[in-house]
């Protein structure tokens, strides 16, 4: 998670594979010279494949259940929409999709939100194009992208805020090992179809388990608990 890419792939036959996965993608960003430079920068690498912009969410909903692209590159700083907002609403109308944010804002707690809201993975705009790449396919396999820098500021405030917690150990034995099995599951990025696909259980049992995890360990969401898992 984070690591910068030393390039890929590196032979014929991971290009073959590169080629026969293709990764479709939409882009999202309301500032047009942009949006096209993007989609041109994108399309340019072997595997990726630009299906379909629009320069807000509005304007991308009817588009995406004709086009069904499988990462959602999406410019976290437009002014004419709310990040989490945006987020929230594309990771609605496209569950089989992941949203990958783009962006210059330097906050942990403002990725932390975005993150809360359902994005996959979040790139800082300054990082060199591989960057985007690599996290484009990361959060594609199913994996959570965040910069290392971002994921330890926000894990460290909360081991801050745990370490004073005498009952934490005690709160961890009471999970139960299929607890665990779903909890490494979704420290990897896995909704919860996703997860109930891997461990062969219904959709509906992993919600149960979750919500039996987040009241075990005293957390209120997701993210908190993704963010307990690295801790």
């Amino acid at each position: 998670m984070g690591d910068l890419p030393h390039g890929w792939p590196e032979n014929e036959g991971a290009q073959e594979q590169a080629v026969a996965a293709t990764i479709n993608i939409f882009i999202v960003d309301d500032q047009t010279l942009l949006r096209r430079a993007l989609s041109a920068l994108v399309s340019s690498q072997q595997g990726l494949a630009v299906v379909g912009e629009a320069e807000d969410v509005s304007e991308a909903e009817p588009l995406l259940p004709l086009l069904q692209p499988h990462v959602l590159v999406v410019n976290l700083d437009s002014r004419e929409m709310d990040a989490e907002s945006a987020v929230s609403f594309l990771v609605t109308r496209t569950p089989a999709a992941r949203v990958l944010g783009l962006t210059s804002e330097t906050d942990p707690q403002a990725h932390a939100r975005t993150i809360g809201a359902g994005a996959a993975g979040i790139v800082d705009k300054r990082h060199e194009p591989e960057v985007l790449f690599k996290a484009i396919h990361k959060v594609h396999a199913g994996e959570l992208w965040l910069a290392r820098y971002d994921m330890a500021a926000i894990v460290s405030g909360l081991v801050r805020l745990r370490s004073a917690d005498a009952h934490e150990a005690s709160k961890v034995a009471t999970l139960t090992r299929r607890e665990h099995e779903i909890i490494s599951c979704i420290a990897e990025g896995l909704r919860n179809r996703q997860v109930g696909e891997r461990l062969f259980i219904s959709e509906a049992t992993v919600r149960n388990h979750v919500s039996s995890i987040l009241d075990k360990l005293d957390l209120s969401d997701r993210l908190e608990l993704v963010l307990y898992a690295f801790s």
